[in-house]
């Protein structure tokens, strides 16, 4: 590069960083003046919208709810606290809806008050409807007004009953929105009336919801078992239709018409019902999701809401009864609405009718007196162990006769060990001349299934068994009872802790089949059955394990006497009895007499 060259580029340099100066600073004053006219026309719309009226400055908060309802976005928030002998609860002028309720006489897992509602979600007991303007209105958002001073204490328990009344004024001609709270002691049941003066003149489609917007807050130590008890409920026309929301990719969404007596959400132990009372709502509407939680929990989150339709553009009034407390068999069944049929089991059409007519009855009836839950299952597994007598002493003879013929099943397969249509017809003659039935021993079993079913309902989802304290490390009858942490988890099962209740039972399961089981080829089940039911077992309730383990021990103080009081059984061979043993010689046969 040449000497002229290396002057141009230097000059052009030059050039270059005079002209970016320059541009810079014509850049920063063109800033400077553009944020001082920003401040001008700030300073000018203020002093507009200080002369305004206050219909006009409203509009900027109106957009959302529009002229008839925008003007209730902002308002005054009073806390009334409502408490009867059952729980304690707050109500609040914005949305005229219910934002706590502590269920007295439960603790949460960790061993605080049972609060039903979340405190960082919305408020409850809400109505849903299109103004006549076209907005969607949710009476969440919207300021209420009422008379009572903030933070009013009311004792229900002591004033007999008391009344509570949020008001919308809506307009000069007397239009409003009346929701009417009707509370009562010792009942976790209270009234609500939606009263709504000149409803055509704000309501556009004749409909409103009365809706509870979010499920019940988790109370228990396991979400995942907590969240598999989460369903959602609509009752039409005596059909309860279920919602179950399993998945995140497949959420539940119901728009329900017809006559409806209630909705309802549930988790494992409470639960909320809006019950319509003068006349039945017109329809449901139910939303569902699934949500995951820390340490591989999860929660299903329901919406359930009641369709009412508007009859009367002049005034409405629709009443409703809302249960908010304990999945309780008595206290559902009590008010004769059905409202017991949200606490299902598996197989339902099978297991309820021996929980709900059978088992639940016999414990509430032997709870009166015995407090204790752990000696009442106990008592129960007697009752069950008297009960099946019949059955498992047929078992037990069954098996013992298979027993005695094992010598001859054994030389009947290794007679005809290459001809197995042979040797099934052998046996089965074998059966039918020696009475007996290959499958008896399974009978007791099979009448013991449903039965145990109904029993890992009952102790797993019923109010009465949670927290239920036995003895030693047994202090929840309603979830596993852990003895052992372990480093690992077990493949598979996918447990990494061990129940102690399941462990016992199932050494009284290889005791039993030890004592019962005599064909070498079984013998492998002896060991390997027991160690698997532990395993399956060791997820389940610590009452029902408690249940199996006494059974199991009744079942071999049973077998123990009866092997002891029962002659060796008569076998007959050739149609001929054989009561006497005989011993052979060579050349000569003798009798021992």
């Amino acid at each position: 590069m040449d000497r002229s060259s290396v002057i141009g580029f230097i000059l052009i340099g030059l050039i270059l960083m005079v002209w970016l100066y320059f541009q810079s600073r014509n850049t920063e004053q063109m800033r400077e003046l553009q944020q001082k006219k920003e401040e001008n026309i700030e300073k000018r719309e203020g002093n507009i919208t200080g002369q305004l009226p206050d219909t006009v400055k409203s509009s900027q908060h109106s957009e959302k709810y529009g002229a008839i309802f925008g003007k209730f976005e902002k308002g005054e928030e009073k806390i009334i606290i409502i408490e009867t002998d059952k729980y304690y609860a707050e109500f609040s002028t914005r949305g005229g809806a219910l934002v706590k309720y502590e269920v007295k006489g439960f603790k949460t897992w960790d061993g605080y008050p049972v609060q039903l509602l979340y405190l960082d979600k919305v408020p409850e007991l809400n109505l849903l409807f299109t103004s006549a303007d076209g907005r969607l209105i949710n009476t969440r958002d919207l300021y209420f007004n009422s008379d009572y001073q903030p933070w009013k204490r009311v004792n229900v328990s002591a004033e007999g009953s008391y009344t509570l009344t949020y008001e919308l004024l809506l307009d000069t001609l007397g239009s409003k929105i009346i929701k009417r709270y009707n509370f009562q002691p010792a009942s976790y049941m209270f009234g609500l009336d939606v009263e709504l003066i000149n409803p055509g003149r704000f309501i556009s489609n004749f409909e409103y919801q009365l809706a509870w917007e979010n499920s019940l807050k988790l109370t228990e130590f396991r979400s995942d078992l907590e969240g598999s008890h989460a369903h959602a409920y609509a009752e039409m026309n005596d059909n309860l239709e279920v919602f179950d929301v399993t998945s995140k990719d497949e959420p539940v969404k119901s728009d329900l018409n017809g006559q409806t007596d209630w909705v309802a959400s549930r988790i494992k132990y409470f639960t909320v019902f809006l019950i319509p009372t003068q006349k039945k709502a017109d329809g449901s509407y139910i939303t569902g999701v699934y949500k995951d939680l820390p340490d591989h929990g999860h929660e299903k989150d329901y919406s359930i809401a009641l369709k009412m339709l508007v009859k009367n553009d002049r005034h409405e009034k629709n009443s409703f009864n809302i249960y908010l407390g304990p999945v309780d068999y008595e206290i559902l069944k009590s008010y004769d609405m059905g409202l017991e049929k949200t606490m299902r089991f598996s197989l339902d059409f099978l297991v309820r009718p021996i929980a709900q007519y059978f088992i639940l009855p016999l414990f509430l009836f032997i709870h009166k007196f015995i407090s204790n839950w752990g000696v009442v299952i106990i008592i129960f597994s007697l009752i069950m162990k008297f009960l099946l007598t019949p059955f498992t002493r047929y078992q037990m003879k069954s098996m013992k006769k298979m027993g005695d013929l094992q010598p001859k099943m054994t030389a009947i397969r290794e007679k005809y060990k290459d001809d197995p249509q042979k040797q099934q017809q052998m046996l089965m003659k074998l059966y039918r001349e020696e009475k007996i039935n290959p499958a008896g021993g399974c009978l007791p079993l099979l009448l013991q299934l449903p039965i145990l079913y109904a029993l890992f309902g009952v102790f797993s989802s019923t109010i009465e068994l949670r927290q239920a304290n036995f003895i030693w490390w047994i202090h929840d009858l309603s979830v596993p009872d852990e003895i052992l942490r372990l480093p690992f988890k077990i493949p598979l099962f996918g447990i990494d802790y061990i129940s102690g209740l399941a462990l016992l039972m199932g050494i009284t399961m290889f005791i039993q089949q030890k004592m019962t089981i005599k064909d070498p080829k079984q013998m492998a089940m002896v060991y390997v059955m027991p160690v698997l039911l532990t395993l399956l077992f060791t997820t389940l309730p610590a009452g029902l394990n408690l249940y199996y383990f006494m059974f199991n021990l009744f079942s071999i103080i049973e077998q123990k006497f009866f092997m002891k009081s029962q002659p060796s059984p008569t076998i007959q061979e050739n149609g001929n009895e054989k009561n006497k043993p005989q011993l052979k010689h060579k050349g000569k046969k003798s009798k021992v007499n």
